[in-house]
């Protein structure tokens, strides 16, 4: 059974690009201390390999650039790929520039930094890993910095030895030392930090979803009090006519289609009405899972001939039994209506589940979701159609959440939108 991750896309792009800036300014500075040692020192250096590693980095922070256009995700996996070609990137520059000696071994800090800031504790100990392996390494092989005038030169056998003086032992030490505690402490007050900001976000939320959920009440309220007077006006007028035009059979169709229209509202309204008292009061009507999804499906086939649909049941054994509120009807309904909206000719759907938790997932063939919409999906009033009202999917949010539930959407990679309601047995099983 399979539960998606939604990540945070703003976010993790706008830290990719953080990323590209300091890279692009590290750069600077190396492409700087190459031309300092060849121009001003006269350093025997491979400056040919130093260059083209400078410009390998430079193409890769140039084509990071173009990627962040795309609208695919920045996943944890990615970033920690960035990093770990910034700190092979370094290893070889620094092997072909003095190694352990060079002040700027000091930047894999900075590399662990930003991973103990933005990736999960797993990616960070294997940067943490990688560093100590690399600096561990640049101790015991690099191509010594030496200049070219100087005729004093340390053979191979003294300059081996010299390795393991205080000063590089001290460093080595000081630089371990450094990137365990940064490890630890700094992932540790990160994930705080974030689980802080994740509860205050959640609580905004929660607190304007609930105001406009309400408003959204008050106003259907509003409506449907509006509404009853003019249909009750209607329905006498057109019982009038149907009298006074019994012999007018041409007219008297249209009267009784009028009058079934009529009709057809105000079951709406009562019906309204009724969910609304039985979504507050303890009762509810147990189900057996798979019946339950199917008849819903056959209700919104029954709504929608136009939709051409497949139902399959991707979990084996025997189905859960459950209670059920009467809004969820109406939640699932409506994202079916999404889905027959964005490709009335093919819609999949799929059930699964496990002993915990069921995945009702909804899977359309239109033109997807834009991503200058994507965040805002769910909220009251925002909608893709030309002559939606934008209530469906705040609803079915509002409805699912109510079971500690949630509906995810996704733009699906070979097309089309892809929507996921996922639930905790359990909860949904409240009335039990």
């Amino acid at each position: 059974m399979r539960f998606s991750k939604q990540l945070p896309l703003s976010a993790a792009k706008e830290n990719l690009r953080r990323l590209i800036a300091i890279r692009a300014l590290a750069l600077l500075v190396l492409m700087a201390g190459v031309y300092y040692a060849h121009s001003y020192l006269g350093a025997s250096l491979h400056y040919h390999l130093l260059v083209l590693i400078i410009s390998l980095m430079l193409l890769v922070a140039v084509v990071s650039v173009f990627r962040l256009r795309l609208p695919w995700p920045v996943t944890d996996v990615e970033y920690f790929i960035q990093l770990a070609l910034d700190v092979f990137a370094l290893t070889l520059l620094l092997y072909f520039a003095g190694g352990s000696t060079n002040p700027f071994i000091s930047y894999y800090l900075v590399l662990l930094t930003i991973s103990a800031a933005t990736l999960p504790w797993l990616y960070t100990w294997l940067i943490a890993a990688s560093t100590i392996a690399a600096y561990s390494f640049l101790v015991f092989f690099y191509q010594p910095l030496t200049a070219a005038t100087n005729a004093m030169v340390m053979d191979h056998t003294l300059q081996r030895e010299s390795f393991f003086s205080l000063h590089i032992l001290g460093m080595w030490i000081t630089f371990v030392a450094s990137a365990l505690l940064i490890t630890y402490f700094v992932v540790k007050m990160a994930q705080a930090i974030r689980e802080q900001d994740d509860v205050l976000v959640r609580s905004r939320e929660s607190a304007l979803h609930d105001e406009q959920l309400l408003a959204v009440a008050t106003l259907a309220a509003g409506a449907a009090h509006e509404l009853n007077t003019p249909l009750s006006t209607m329905a006498v007028v057109i019982d009038d006519l149907l009298h006074e035009q019994a012999n007018n059979a041409e007219l008297l169709e249209d009267l009784k289609i009028l009058e079934s229209q009529v009709q057809a509202c105000t079951r709406s309204l009562q019906n309204m009405l009724e969910k609304s008292a039985a979504s507050t009061s303890e009762t509810g009507e147990k189900v057996v899972l798979v019946d339950y999804i199917q008849s819903i499906l056959e209700r919104w086939q029954l709504m929608r001939p136009d939709v051409c649909s497949q139902f399959r049941l991707e979990s084996s054994g025997a189905s859960p039994h459950l209670r059920v509120d009467e809004t969820m009807n109406q939640a699932i309904i409506n994202l079916l209506n999404n889905a027959g909206d964005a490709s009335p000719e093919h819609v999949d759907i799929e059930l699964s589940w496990d002993e915990q938790n069921m995945l009702l997932t909804i899977r359309d063939y239109g033109a997807g979701i834009p991503l200058a919409l994507a965040d805002k999906m769910g909220k009251p009033f925002v909608t893709t159609k030309r002559k939606g009202l934008g209530l469906g999917l705040f609803l079915s949010h509002a409805t699912v959440a109510r079971f500690n539930g949630q509906v995810a959407l996704y733009n699906h990679e070979e097309g089309g939108t892809l929507a996921e309601l996922s639930m905790p047995l359990e909860l949904w099983s409240k009335f039990e």
